[in-house]
Protein backbone atom coordinates (compact mmCIF):
# COMPACT_ATOMS: atom_id res chain seq x y z
CA UNK A 1 0.00 0.00 0.00
CA UNK A 2 1.37 3.44 -0.98
CA UNK A 3 0.59 6.87 0.47
CA UNK A 4 1.94 10.11 -0.93
CA UNK A 5 3.61 12.37 1.63
CA UNK A 6 0.80 14.93 1.40
CA UNK A 7 -2.03 12.43 1.78
CA UNK A 8 -1.17 10.95 5.19
CA UNK A 9 -3.81 12.47 7.44
CA UNK A 10 -3.39 10.75 10.78
CA UNK A 11 -5.29 10.41 14.01
CA UNK A 12 -3.76 9.38 17.30
CA UNK A 13 -5.93 6.95 19.21
CA UNK A 14 -5.48 6.83 23.00
CA UNK A 15 -7.13 4.33 25.34
CA UNK A 16 -6.83 3.53 29.04
CA UNK A 17 -8.84 1.29 31.38
CA UNK A 18 -8.58 -0.27 34.84
CA UNK A 19 -7.51 -3.58 33.26
CA UNK A 20 -4.06 -2.06 32.68
CA UNK A 21 -3.23 -2.62 36.35
CA UNK A 22 0.34 -1.83 37.31
CA UNK A 23 1.00 -0.44 33.80
CA UNK A 24 -1.25 2.51 34.64
CA UNK A 25 1.57 5.10 34.62
CA UNK A 26 3.35 3.91 31.48
CA UNK A 27 0.03 3.63 29.63
CA UNK A 28 -1.41 6.92 30.88
CA UNK A 29 -3.13 9.13 28.30
CA UNK A 30 -0.41 11.74 28.73
CA UNK A 31 2.41 9.28 28.04
CA UNK A 32 0.62 7.79 25.02
CA UNK A 33 0.12 11.25 23.54
CA UNK A 34 3.75 12.23 24.16
CA UNK A 35 5.07 9.07 22.51
CA UNK A 36 2.89 9.54 19.41
CA UNK A 37 3.78 13.24 19.08
CA UNK A 38 7.50 12.38 19.19
CA UNK A 39 6.93 9.74 16.50
CA UNK A 40 5.09 12.19 14.23
CA UNK A 41 7.88 14.79 14.61
CA UNK A 42 10.29 12.22 13.22
CA UNK A 43 7.98 11.59 10.23
CA UNK A 44 7.18 14.94 8.59
CA UNK A 45 5.12 13.17 5.92
CA UNK A 46 2.45 12.46 8.57
CA UNK A 47 0.01 15.18 9.62
CA UNK A 48 -1.98 14.76 12.84
CA UNK A 49 -5.48 16.05 12.17
CA UNK A 50 -7.40 14.78 15.18
CA UNK A 51 -7.16 12.93 18.49
CA UNK A 52 -9.54 10.27 19.80
CA UNK A 53 -9.52 9.31 23.49
CA UNK A 54 -11.37 6.46 25.23
CA UNK A 55 -10.42 6.95 28.87
CA UNK A 56 -11.86 4.26 31.15
CA UNK A 57 -12.95 1.85 28.40
CA UNK A 58 -11.98 -1.81 28.25
CA UNK A 59 -10.06 -3.23 25.31
CA UNK A 60 -12.09 -6.44 25.34
CA UNK A 61 -14.61 -5.00 22.88
CA UNK A 62 -14.85 -2.16 20.38
CA UNK A 63 -18.02 -0.53 21.76
CA UNK A 64 -16.14 2.67 22.61
CA UNK A 65 -17.49 6.12 21.72
CA UNK A 66 -14.22 7.71 20.52
CA UNK A 67 -13.22 4.62 18.53
CA UNK A 68 -16.61 4.47 16.80
CA UNK A 69 -16.40 8.21 16.00
CA UNK A 70 -12.90 7.67 14.57
CA UNK A 71 -14.12 4.89 12.25
CA UNK A 72 -16.92 7.18 11.03
CA UNK A 73 -14.32 9.87 10.22
CA UNK A 74 -12.30 7.26 8.34
CA UNK A 75 -15.35 6.48 6.23
CA UNK A 76 -15.80 10.23 5.58
CA UNK A 77 -12.16 10.36 4.31
CA UNK A 78 -11.14 12.80 7.05
CA UNK A 79 -8.29 10.50 8.09
CA UNK A 80 -6.47 7.63 6.44
CA UNK A 81 -3.94 6.73 9.12
CA UNK A 82 -4.35 5.59 12.75
CA UNK A 83 -1.45 5.71 15.21
CA UNK A 84 -1.41 3.99 18.62
CA UNK A 85 1.25 3.42 21.25
CA UNK A 86 0.98 -0.38 20.91
CA UNK A 87 -1.39 -3.05 19.67
CA UNK A 88 -3.06 -3.42 23.09
CA UNK A 89 -4.31 0.21 22.84
CA UNK A 90 -6.31 -0.76 19.76
CA UNK A 91 -7.82 -3.74 21.58
CA UNK A 92 -7.22 -6.83 23.65
CA UNK A 93 -9.73 -9.04 21.91
CA UNK A 94 -7.67 -11.40 19.76
CA UNK A 95 -10.36 -12.12 17.19
CA UNK A 96 -11.75 -8.60 16.82
CA UNK A 97 -8.33 -6.91 16.77
CA UNK A 98 -7.20 -9.32 14.05
CA UNK A 99 -10.35 -8.57 12.04
CA UNK A 100 -9.62 -4.84 12.08
CA UNK A 101 -5.95 -5.32 11.16
CA UNK A 102 -6.46 -7.89 8.42
CA UNK A 103 -9.85 -6.94 6.93
CA UNK A 104 -11.50 -3.67 8.00
CA UNK A 105 -8.50 -1.30 7.90
CA UNK A 106 -7.20 -2.61 4.53
CA UNK A 107 -10.72 -2.38 3.08
CA UNK A 108 -11.09 1.23 4.27
CA UNK A 109 -7.61 2.09 3.00
CA UNK A 110 -6.31 2.92 6.46
CA UNK A 111 -2.67 2.82 7.38
CA UNK A 112 -2.22 1.50 10.93
CA UNK A 113 0.88 2.14 13.06
CA UNK A 114 1.65 0.60 16.48
CA UNK A 115 4.84 2.37 17.58
CA UNK A 116 6.34 0.24 20.35
CA UNK A 117 5.38 -2.98 18.54
CA UNK A 118 7.21 -1.73 15.42
CA UNK A 119 4.20 -2.42 13.27
CA UNK A 120 3.31 -0.35 10.21
CA UNK A 121 0.77 -1.75 7.76
CA UNK A 122 2.35 0.37 4.97
CA UNK A 123 5.70 -1.35 5.35
CA UNK A 124 6.49 -4.49 3.46
CA UNK A 125 5.65 -7.43 5.71
CA UNK A 126 7.55 -10.65 5.89
CA UNK A 127 6.68 -14.09 7.22
CA UNK A 128 7.78 -13.09 10.71
CA UNK A 129 5.18 -10.27 10.81
CA UNK A 130 2.48 -12.71 9.79
CA UNK A 131 3.27 -14.73 12.92
CA UNK A 132 4.38 -12.07 15.44
CA UNK A 133 1.44 -9.64 15.14
CA UNK A 134 -1.30 -12.27 15.71
CA UNK A 135 0.82 -13.73 18.49
CA UNK A 136 1.03 -10.33 20.22
CA UNK A 137 -2.73 -9.92 19.86
CA UNK A 138 -3.18 -13.34 21.43
CA UNK A 139 -0.91 -12.35 24.33
CA UNK A 140 -2.91 -9.13 24.84
CA UNK A 141 -6.13 -11.14 24.89
CA UNK A 142 -4.67 -13.62 27.41
CA UNK A 143 -3.42 -10.73 29.55
CA UNK A 144 -6.90 -9.23 29.64
CA UNK A 145 -8.40 -12.59 30.57
CA UNK A 146 -5.85 -13.01 33.38
CA UNK A 147 -6.54 -9.52 34.73
CA UNK A 148 -10.28 -10.19 34.58
CA UNK A 149 -9.89 -13.38 36.63
CA UNK A 150 -7.73 -11.59 39.21
CA UNK A 151 -10.17 -8.68 39.54
CA UNK A 152 -13.12 -11.06 39.88
CA UNK A 153 -11.28 -13.02 42.59
CA UNK A 154 -10.41 -9.83 44.47
CA UNK A 155 -14.02 -8.67 44.32
CA UNK A 156 -15.26 -12.05 45.59
CA UNK A 157 -12.85 -11.82 48.53
CA UNK A 158 -14.25 -8.38 49.37
CA UNK A 159 -17.81 -9.69 49.08
CA UNK A 160 -17.06 -12.61 51.40
CA UNK A 161 -15.56 -10.18 53.91
CA UNK A 162 -18.81 -8.21 53.88
CA UNK A 163 -17.32 -5.22 52.08
CA UNK A 164 -19.66 -3.23 49.86
CA UNK A 165 -18.31 -3.00 46.29
CA UNK A 166 -21.20 -1.31 44.46
CA UNK A 167 -20.97 2.10 42.85
CA UNK A 168 -23.92 3.47 44.86
CA UNK A 169 -25.29 2.48 48.26
CA UNK A 170 -28.84 1.16 48.44
CA UNK A 171 -31.64 3.61 49.28
CA UNK A 172 -31.47 4.34 53.01
CA UNK A 173 -27.68 4.13 53.16
CA UNK A 174 -24.61 6.11 52.15
CA UNK A 175 -21.03 5.08 51.60
CA UNK A 176 -18.98 5.76 54.68
CA UNK A 177 -16.72 8.80 53.93
CA UNK A 178 -13.94 7.08 55.88
CA UNK A 179 -14.34 3.70 54.17
CA UNK A 180 -16.07 3.39 50.79
CA UNK A 181 -16.60 -0.36 51.37
CA UNK A 182 -18.72 0.28 54.48
CA UNK A 183 -22.28 1.61 54.63
CA UNK A 184 -23.72 4.15 57.05
CA UNK A 185 -27.36 5.15 57.50
CA UNK A 186 -28.85 8.05 55.55
CA UNK A 187 -31.32 9.19 58.21
CA UNK A 188 -33.87 10.83 55.92
CA UNK A 189 -34.10 7.89 53.49
CA UNK A 190 -33.95 5.41 56.39
CA UNK A 191 -37.08 7.02 57.90
CA UNK A 192 -38.88 6.48 54.57
CA UNK A 193 -37.79 2.82 54.57
CA UNK A 194 -39.12 2.40 58.12
CA UNK A 195 -42.41 4.03 57.10
CA UNK A 196 -42.77 1.63 54.16
CA UNK A 197 -42.29 -1.42 56.38
CA UNK A 198 -44.66 -0.15 59.08
CA UNK A 199 -47.36 0.65 56.52
CA UNK A 200 -47.04 -2.88 55.19
CA UNK A 201 -47.45 -4.29 58.70
CA UNK A 202 -50.54 -2.13 59.12
CA UNK A 203 -52.10 -3.87 56.14
CA UNK A 204 -51.34 -1.43 53.32
CA UNK A 205 -50.86 -2.93 49.86
CA UNK A 206 -47.73 -1.99 47.92
CA UNK A 207 -49.85 0.11 45.57
CA UNK A 208 -51.40 2.03 48.48
CA UNK A 209 -47.95 2.56 50.00
CA UNK A 210 -46.68 4.00 46.69
CA UNK A 211 -49.74 6.27 46.48
CA UNK A 212 -49.21 7.44 50.08
CA UNK A 213 -45.56 8.33 49.40
CA UNK A 214 -46.48 10.20 46.22
CA UNK A 215 -49.14 12.15 48.12
CA UNK A 216 -46.52 13.05 50.72
CA UNK A 217 -44.24 14.35 47.95
CA UNK A 218 -41.44 11.90 48.78
CA UNK A 219 -38.91 11.61 45.94
CA UNK A 220 -38.43 8.05 44.62
CA UNK A 221 -34.94 6.54 45.20
CA UNK A 222 -33.43 7.42 41.81
CA UNK A 223 -34.55 11.05 41.95
CA UNK A 224 -33.56 11.33 45.61
CA UNK A 225 -30.00 10.24 44.81
CA UNK A 226 -29.82 12.75 41.99
CA UNK A 227 -31.16 15.50 44.26
CA UNK A 228 -28.26 14.71 46.60
CA UNK A 229 -25.80 15.42 43.78
CA UNK A 230 -25.08 11.80 42.83
CA UNK A 231 -24.63 11.01 39.12
CA UNK A 232 -26.84 7.99 39.58
CA UNK A 233 -28.39 6.04 36.75
CA UNK A 234 -30.13 2.68 36.61
CA UNK A 235 -31.94 0.45 34.19
CA UNK A 236 -35.30 1.75 35.41
CA UNK A 237 -36.79 4.69 33.50
CA UNK A 238 -38.44 7.30 35.69
CA UNK A 239 -40.12 9.41 32.97
CA UNK A 240 -40.76 13.13 33.08
CA UNK A 241 -42.72 13.00 36.34
CA UNK A 242 -41.05 10.34 38.51
CA UNK A 243 -43.30 8.64 41.04
CA UNK A 244 -43.10 5.79 43.51
CA UNK A 245 -44.28 2.55 41.90
CA UNK A 246 -45.28 -0.88 43.20
CA UNK A 247 -42.03 -2.41 41.91
CA UNK A 248 -39.98 0.19 43.80
CA UNK A 249 -41.85 -0.46 47.05
CA UNK A 250 -41.51 -4.24 46.67
CA UNK A 251 -37.77 -4.00 46.00
CA UNK A 252 -37.39 -2.19 49.32
CA UNK A 253 -39.67 -4.59 51.21
CA UNK A 254 -37.66 -7.62 50.01
CA UNK A 255 -34.18 -6.14 50.37
CA UNK A 256 -32.27 -7.93 53.15
CA UNK A 257 -29.77 -5.07 53.20
CA UNK A 258 -32.02 -3.25 55.68
CA UNK A 259 -31.47 -5.95 58.33
CA UNK A 260 -27.72 -5.30 58.40
CA UNK A 261 -26.97 -8.23 56.08
CA UNK A 262 -24.92 -7.64 52.94
CA UNK A 263 -26.11 -9.72 49.98
CA UNK A 264 -23.94 -9.47 46.87
CA UNK A 265 -23.02 -11.51 43.82
CA UNK A 266 -26.60 -11.82 42.55
CA UNK A 267 -25.43 -11.31 38.96
CA UNK A 268 -22.22 -12.16 37.17
CA UNK A 269 -20.77 -11.20 33.78
CA UNK A 270 -20.83 -13.99 31.21
CA UNK A 271 -17.07 -13.58 30.60
CA UNK A 272 -14.42 -10.89 30.26
CA UNK A 273 -15.40 -10.17 26.64
CA UNK A 274 -19.15 -9.91 27.15
CA UNK A 275 -20.57 -7.17 29.39
CA UNK A 276 -24.00 -8.74 29.76
CA UNK A 277 -24.73 -10.26 33.17
CA UNK A 278 -26.60 -13.39 34.07
CA UNK A 279 -28.46 -13.97 37.34
CA UNK A 280 -26.77 -16.26 39.87
CA UNK A 281 -28.69 -19.00 41.69
CA UNK A 282 -29.80 -17.75 45.12
CA UNK A 283 -27.84 -20.46 46.97
CA UNK A 284 -24.65 -19.02 45.42
CA UNK A 285 -25.27 -15.43 46.53
CA UNK A 286 -22.71 -14.11 48.99
CA UNK A 287 -24.43 -13.23 52.28
CA UNK A 288 -22.60 -11.72 55.24
CA UNK A 289 -24.54 -10.73 58.37
CA UNK A 290 -24.01 -7.70 60.60
CA UNK A 291 -21.81 -5.77 58.16
CA UNK A 292 -23.58 -2.45 58.83
CA UNK A 293 -26.21 -0.91 61.08
CA UNK A 294 -29.70 -2.29 60.48
CA UNK A 295 -32.63 -0.03 59.61
CA UNK A 296 -35.26 -2.76 60.05
CA UNK A 297 -35.24 -5.42 62.80
CA UNK A 298 -34.91 -9.00 61.56
CA UNK A 299 -38.26 -9.97 63.08
CA UNK A 300 -40.10 -7.16 61.29
CA UNK A 301 -38.40 -8.03 58.01
CA UNK A 302 -39.48 -11.68 58.32
CA UNK A 303 -43.05 -10.68 59.21
CA UNK A 304 -43.18 -8.60 56.05
CA UNK A 305 -41.80 -11.46 53.93
CA UNK A 306 -44.54 -13.73 55.21
CA UNK A 307 -47.10 -11.02 54.41
CA UNK A 308 -45.83 -10.71 50.85
CA UNK A 309 -46.36 -14.45 50.37
CA UNK A 310 -49.98 -14.26 51.50
CA UNK A 311 -52.83 -13.99 49.04
CA UNK A 312 -54.01 -10.57 50.21
CA UNK A 313 -56.37 -8.18 48.52
CA UNK A 314 -57.07 -4.60 49.50
CA UNK A 315 -60.63 -3.95 50.55
CA UNK A 316 -62.59 -1.72 48.13
CA UNK A 317 -62.32 1.95 49.07
CA UNK A 318 -60.12 1.00 52.02
CA UNK A 319 -56.48 1.84 52.68
CA UNK A 320 -55.57 -1.57 54.07
CA UNK A 321 -56.37 -5.22 53.49
CA UNK A 322 -59.01 -7.15 55.41
CA UNK A 323 -58.06 -8.01 59.00
CA UNK A 324 -57.68 -11.77 58.39
CA UNK A 325 -56.78 -11.60 54.69
CA UNK A 326 -54.36 -14.39 53.80
CA UNK A 327 -54.57 -16.09 57.21
CA UNK A 328 -57.75 -18.17 56.98
CA UNK A 329 -57.42 -21.70 55.54
CA UNK A 330 -60.02 -24.40 54.94
CA UNK A 331 -59.45 -27.27 57.37
CA UNK A 332 -60.24 -29.91 54.70
CA UNK A 333 -58.71 -28.76 51.39
CA UNK A 334 -56.20 -26.22 52.78
CA UNK A 335 -57.25 -23.46 50.38
CA UNK A 336 -57.92 -19.85 51.29
CA UNK A 337 -61.21 -18.78 52.82
CA UNK A 338 -62.90 -15.97 50.87
CA UNK A 339 -64.69 -13.03 52.46
CA UNK A 340 -68.22 -12.31 51.32
CA UNK A 341 -71.09 -10.14 52.57
CA UNK A 342 -74.87 -10.25 52.63
CA UNK A 343 -77.52 -7.73 53.61
CA UNK A 344 -80.53 -8.59 55.78
CA UNK A 345 -83.08 -6.01 56.85
CA UNK A 346 -80.74 -3.22 55.83
CA UNK A 347 -77.81 -4.52 57.89
CA UNK A 348 -74.66 -5.91 56.27
CA UNK A 349 -73.12 -9.15 57.55
CA UNK A 350 -69.70 -10.55 56.63
CA UNK A 351 -68.74 -14.19 56.46
CA UNK A 352 -66.04 -16.49 55.05
CA UNK A 353 -66.35 -19.64 52.96
CA UNK A 354 -63.98 -22.07 51.22
CA UNK A 355 -62.61 -20.91 47.84
CA UNK A 356 -62.61 -24.49 46.52
CA UNK A 357 -66.33 -24.78 47.29
CA UNK A 358 -67.00 -21.40 45.64
CA UNK A 359 -65.25 -22.52 42.44
CA UNK A 360 -67.34 -25.67 42.31
CA UNK A 361 -64.36 -27.99 42.72
CA UNK A 362 -65.69 -29.96 45.67
CA UNK A 363 -65.17 -29.51 49.43
CA UNK A 364 -67.88 -27.87 51.55
CA UNK A 365 -68.55 -24.23 52.31
CA UNK A 366 -67.13 -24.22 55.88
CA UNK A 367 -69.26 -21.10 56.29
CA UNK A 368 -68.33 -18.97 59.29
CA UNK A 369 -69.16 -15.39 60.22
CA UNK A 370 -66.43 -12.80 60.50
CA UNK A 371 -67.74 -11.89 63.95
CA UNK A 372 -67.26 -15.46 65.17
CA UNK A 373 -63.72 -15.58 63.81
CA UNK A 374 -62.91 -12.24 65.41
CA UNK A 375 -64.23 -13.23 68.84
CA UNK A 376 -62.51 -16.65 68.88
CA UNK A 377 -59.16 -15.26 67.69
CA UNK A 378 -59.22 -12.35 70.16
CA UNK A 379 -60.00 -14.73 73.03
CA UNK A 380 -57.24 -17.12 71.92
CA UNK A 381 -54.71 -14.29 71.69
CA UNK A 382 -55.62 -13.01 75.15
CA UNK A 383 -55.31 -16.48 76.69
CA UNK A 384 -52.04 -17.28 74.86
CA UNK A 385 -50.43 -14.01 75.95
CA UNK A 386 -51.66 -14.52 79.52
CA UNK A 387 -50.20 -18.05 79.68
CA UNK A 388 -46.89 -16.87 78.22
CA UNK A 389 -46.59 -14.01 80.71
CA UNK A 390 -47.39 -16.34 83.61
CA UNK A 391 -44.83 -18.89 82.37
CA UNK A 392 -42.16 -16.20 82.20
CA UNK A 393 -42.96 -15.10 85.77
CA UNK A 394 -42.61 -18.68 87.04
CA UNK A 395 -39.26 -19.10 85.31
CA UNK A 396 -37.93 -15.75 86.54
CA UNK A 397 -39.18 -16.44 90.07
CA UNK A 398 -37.10 -19.63 90.09
CA UNK A 399 -34.00 -17.46 89.66
CA UNK A 400 -33.48 -18.26 85.98
CA UNK A 401 -33.38 -15.27 83.65
CA UNK A 402 -33.63 -17.38 80.50
CA UNK A 403 -35.82 -20.47 80.08
CA UNK A 404 -33.16 -22.09 77.87
CA UNK A 405 -30.89 -22.34 80.90
CA UNK A 406 -33.40 -24.67 82.57
CA UNK A 407 -33.20 -26.99 79.59
CA UNK A 408 -29.42 -26.77 79.78
CA UNK A 409 -29.47 -27.91 83.42
CA UNK A 410 -31.65 -30.87 82.45
CA UNK A 411 -29.26 -31.83 79.64
CA UNK A 412 -26.28 -31.61 82.01
CA UNK A 413 -27.98 -34.07 84.38
CA UNK A 414 -28.72 -36.47 81.52
CA UNK A 415 -25.11 -36.26 80.33
CA UNK A 416 -23.84 -37.14 83.81
CA UNK A 417 -26.15 -40.16 83.88
CA UNK A 418 -25.02 -41.30 80.43
CA UNK A 419 -21.37 -40.84 81.37
CA UNK A 420 -21.88 -43.07 84.40
CA UNK A 421 -23.66 -45.63 82.22
CA UNK A 422 -20.79 -45.71 79.71
CA UNK A 423 -18.22 -46.21 82.46
CA UNK A 424 -20.34 -48.94 84.06
CA UNK A 425 -20.47 -51.01 80.87
CA UNK A 426 -16.76 -50.55 80.32
CA UNK A 427 -16.12 -51.93 83.83
CA UNK A 428 -18.54 -54.83 83.20
CA UNK A 429 -16.63 -55.78 80.04
CA UNK A 430 -13.30 -55.75 81.94
CA UNK A 431 -14.69 -57.83 84.81
CA UNK A 432 -16.36 -60.22 82.38
CA UNK A 433 -13.05 -60.95 80.71
CA UNK A 434 -11.44 -61.61 84.08
CA UNK A 435 -14.33 -63.93 85.02
CA UNK A 436 -13.68 -65.95 81.85
CA UNK A 437 -10.00 -66.26 82.74
CA UNK A 438 -10.99 -67.40 86.23
CA UNK A 439 -13.46 -69.90 84.72
CA UNK A 440 -16.38 -68.13 86.42
CA UNK A 441 -18.11 -68.00 83.03
CA UNK A 442 -17.56 -70.17 80.00
CA UNK A 443 -16.12 -68.87 76.74
CA UNK A 444 -19.57 -69.09 75.09
CA UNK A 445 -21.15 -67.13 77.97
CA UNK A 446 -18.35 -64.58 77.74
CA UNK A 447 -19.03 -63.89 74.04
CA UNK A 448 -22.79 -63.62 74.61
CA UNK A 449 -22.50 -61.23 77.60
CA UNK A 450 -19.72 -59.26 75.89
CA UNK A 451 -21.94 -58.71 72.84
CA UNK A 452 -24.78 -57.47 75.04
CA UNK A 453 -22.51 -55.14 77.02
CA UNK A 454 -20.95 -53.81 73.79
CA UNK A 455 -24.37 -53.03 72.32
CA UNK A 456 -25.40 -51.25 75.51
CA UNK A 457 -22.11 -49.33 75.55
CA UNK A 458 -22.46 -48.18 71.93
CA UNK A 459 -26.07 -47.16 72.53
CA UNK A 460 -25.09 -45.06 75.56
CA UNK A 461 -22.16 -43.48 73.69
CA UNK A 462 -24.40 -42.57 70.73
CA UNK A 463 -27.00 -41.04 73.05
CA UNK A 464 -24.26 -39.09 74.79
CA UNK A 465 -22.95 -37.70 71.50
CA UNK A 466 -26.43 -36.61 70.40
CA UNK A 467 -27.07 -34.97 73.75
CA UNK A 468 -23.76 -33.10 73.57
CA UNK A 469 -24.80 -31.69 70.17
CA UNK A 470 -28.11 -30.63 71.66
CA UNK A 471 -26.31 -29.04 74.59
CA UNK A 472 -24.15 -26.99 72.26
CA UNK A 473 -27.19 -25.82 70.31
CA UNK A 474 -29.19 -24.93 73.44
CA UNK A 475 -26.16 -23.18 74.92
CA UNK A 476 -25.91 -20.94 71.86
CA UNK A 477 -29.64 -20.25 71.89
CA UNK A 478 -29.50 -19.50 75.61
CA UNK A 479 -27.11 -16.64 74.96
CA UNK A 480 -29.50 -15.03 72.53
CA UNK A 481 -32.32 -12.71 73.39
CA UNK A 482 -35.81 -13.88 72.48
CA UNK A 483 -37.55 -10.84 70.96
CA UNK A 484 -40.62 -12.93 70.09
CA UNK A 485 -41.49 -12.99 73.81
CA UNK A 486 -41.58 -9.20 73.83
CA UNK A 487 -43.78 -9.28 70.72
CA UNK A 488 -46.37 -11.30 72.64
CA UNK A 489 -46.04 -9.37 75.90
CA UNK A 490 -46.75 -6.16 74.00
CA UNK A 491 -50.36 -7.35 73.73
CA UNK A 492 -50.97 -8.09 77.43
CA UNK A 493 -53.84 -5.60 77.55
CA UNK A 494 -55.22 -6.21 74.07
CA UNK A 495 -58.97 -5.63 73.76
CA UNK A 496 -59.26 -5.22 70.01
CA UNK A 497 -57.58 -6.98 67.11
CA UNK A 498 -55.79 -5.02 64.39
CA UNK A 499 -53.81 -6.14 61.36
CA UNK A 500 -50.43 -5.65 63.05
CA UNK A 501 -51.41 -7.90 65.99
CA UNK A 502 -52.62 -10.65 63.62
CA UNK A 503 -49.43 -10.44 61.52
CA UNK A 504 -47.15 -10.38 64.57
CA UNK A 505 -48.69 -13.22 66.57
CA UNK A 506 -50.50 -15.61 64.21
CA UNK A 507 -49.16 -17.99 61.60
CA UNK A 508 -52.50 -19.24 60.24
CA UNK A 509 -56.12 -19.84 61.22
CA UNK A 510 -57.63 -23.16 60.12
CA UNK A 511 -61.40 -23.33 59.79
CA UNK A 512 -63.01 -26.76 60.24
CA UNK A 513 -66.54 -25.48 60.72
CA UNK A 514 -68.56 -22.65 62.20
CA UNK A 515 -67.90 -23.96 65.72
CA UNK A 516 -64.32 -25.12 65.33
CA UNK A 517 -61.19 -23.11 64.60
CA UNK A 518 -57.53 -23.97 65.05
CA UNK A 519 -55.25 -21.00 65.62
CA UNK A 520 -51.56 -21.63 64.97
CA UNK A 521 -49.38 -19.03 66.63
CA UNK A 522 -45.94 -18.01 65.49
CA UNK A 523 -43.05 -19.54 67.47
CA UNK A 524 -45.29 -22.44 68.46
CA UNK A 525 -42.34 -24.75 69.26
CA UNK A 526 -40.60 -22.12 71.40
CA UNK A 527 -43.84 -21.35 73.24
CA UNK A 528 -44.44 -25.05 73.95
CA UNK A 529 -40.89 -25.46 75.17
CA UNK A 530 -41.21 -22.47 77.50
CA UNK A 531 -44.55 -23.75 78.85
CA UNK A 532 -43.03 -27.15 79.61
CA UNK A 533 -40.11 -25.55 81.45
CA UNK A 534 -42.52 -23.45 83.53
CA UNK A 535 -44.69 -26.50 84.25
CA UNK A 536 -41.68 -28.53 85.42
CA UNK A 537 -40.61 -25.72 87.73
CA UNK A 538 -44.15 -25.40 89.08
CA UNK A 539 -44.43 -29.16 89.76
CA UNK A 540 -41.04 -29.19 91.48
CA UNK A 541 -42.02 -26.26 93.67
CA UNK A 542 -45.35 -27.86 94.56
CA UNK A 543 -43.58 -31.07 95.60
CA UNK A 544 -41.40 -29.00 97.89
CA UNK A 545 -44.44 -27.10 99.10
CA UNK A 546 -42.92 -23.83 98.05
CA UNK A 547 -45.06 -22.87 95.09
CA UNK A 548 -47.71 -20.22 95.61
CA UNK A 549 -49.90 -19.34 92.65
CA UNK A 550 -49.63 -15.67 91.74
CA UNK A 551 -46.83 -15.09 94.27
Amino acid sequence: MYFSKKSILAADYLRLSREDGDKLESDSIRNQRSLINDFVKQHPEITLVDEYIDDGYSGTNFERPAFKRMIEDVKKKKINCIIVKDLSRLGRNYIETGRYLEKIFPFLGVRFIAITDHYDSAAESDDADQIIVPFKNLINDAYCRDISIKIRSQLDVKRKNGQFIGSFAGYGYLKDPKNKNHLVIDEYAADIVRLIFHLKLDGYSSQRIATRLNEMGVLPPLEYKRSCGMKYNSGFRSGKNPKWAVTTVNRILTNELYTGTMVQGKNRKINYKVKECRPVEEENWIRVEKTHEAIIAEEIFQYVQSLLELDTRTAPEEESVYLFSGFLRCGDCGQNMIKRSTTKKGKRYYYYHCSTYKNGDGCSSHLISEKSVYEVVLDAVQRQVSLLVEAEKIIQRSGIDNYKKTELVSIEKQLIALHDEVERYKDLKVHLYQDMLDNVVSREEYHEYNRRFTDKLHSAENAKRELEKKKEKVSIEGKREHPWIEDFKRYQTITQLDRKAVVTLIDKIIVYGKDRLEIQFKYADEIQEMMEVAQNIKETEEMKGGFRCGA
